[in-house]
C-alpha cells in the first residue's frame, strides 16, 4: 500500500537475501498485494523470527526448519496483508511468540478497512497476540536483538524493529515513496514527522526493508525520496 509506485515491484515469486552480522534475512513478497515477509535468522544460534507474516508456504517451512526454532513472529500494524498468514505460522508453530503493535489493536481486531481485502470476515481479524509492543521494548533472537520504535501515520499505531544494520518498517517508507495515510487512523503530518524524527535520524547506511517493493538505505531517501 505505497503513496506512488515503486521501481522493482513484481508479481514474480522471488526470493531475496540481506545480511547483516547478525541476521540472515530471506523476502518473500508473496503475501496479499505483494507484501513482504521477511524470515530472519540468528547466524550464531539459528534462531529465528518471521516480521510481517502475510506469506507462509513451503519456501518458509523449508527455511524454518526445526519447529521450535521460530521463536517470533512480529508485525509492524493492523493491516490485512501483513497479518494475513499469522494464524498459519502460530499453528504451525506454537511455541513462537505472536508480537504486535500495541497501538494498532483497534486496526487489529475492528478495523473496518481490513474486510475489504480479506477473503472473509474472519480473515479480516487479526489473531489475539501473545504479547503487545511499545516504544523501547528489545525483540531478542538468539544472540541478536531488534529493538521497537513507534512510527505512526501510515497507521496510528505502526512500528518499526530496527538494529545498528537494518530497518524492518512495514508500510512507513518505501524506496522514492512512502506508505499511503488515507485508510483507518492514517494521517500524513504523523506519518512524515515519523519519517524526519524517528528514522532519518538513523544512520544513513543502515538498509531500509519495507513492506513492499525492494529494499532502500535511509542514506538514499533523505536525498532521493520526493515525499519527505
Amino acid at each position: 500500500m505505497t503513496a506512488a509506485d515503486n521501481d522493482g515491484i513484481t508479481d514474480r515469486d522471488r526470493s531475496s537475501e540481506a545480511d547483516d552480522m547478525s541476521f540472515k534475512v530471506e523476502c518473500f513478497p508473496l503475501g496479499p498485494l505483494s507484501e513482504n515477509t521477511y524470515l530472519l535468522t540468528d547466524e550464531a544460534s539459528g534462531d529465528k523470527a518471521v516480521i510481517d507474516p502475510g506469506y507462509f508456504g513451503p519456501r518458509a517451512e523449508e527455511l524454518i526448519g526445526d519447529k521450535d526454532s521460530l521463536k517470533y513472529i512480529l508485525l509492524t500494524h493492523g493491516h490485512h496483508d501483513h497479518f494475513a498468514a499469522a494464524q498459519e505460522y502460530m499453528d504451525a508453530y506454537p511455541d513462537a511468540v505472536f508480537a504486535a503493535p500495541e497501538k494498532d489493536t483497534y486496526l487489529m481486531y475492528k478495523g473496518s478497512d481490513n474486510k475489504d481485502f480479506a477473503d472473509d470476515e474472519e480473515d479480516a481479524v487479526c489473531p489475539e497476540a501473545h504479547r503487545l509492543l511499545k516504544e523501547g521494548d528489545v525483540i531478542s533472537v538468539g544472540e541478536s536483538e531488534l529493538r521497537v520504535i513507534e512510527t505512526p501515520g501510515h497507521t496510528e499505531g505502526s512500528i518499526c524493529f530496527v538494529n545498528d544494520k537494518l530497518l524492518f518498517c512495514g508500510d512507513l517508507l518505501f524506496r522514492l515513496s512512502v506508505g499511503r495515510t488515507d485508510f483507518e487512523t492514517g494521517d500524513w503530518k504523523t506519518l512524515v514527522r515519523s519519517i524526519e524524527e524517528k528514522v532519518y535520524t538513523l544512520d544513513d547506511d543502515i538498509v531500509v526493508l519495507s513492506g513492499h517493493g525492494p529494499a532502500t538505505t535511509i542514506g538514499y531517501e533523505k536525498k532521493a525520496n520526493p515525499f519527505v
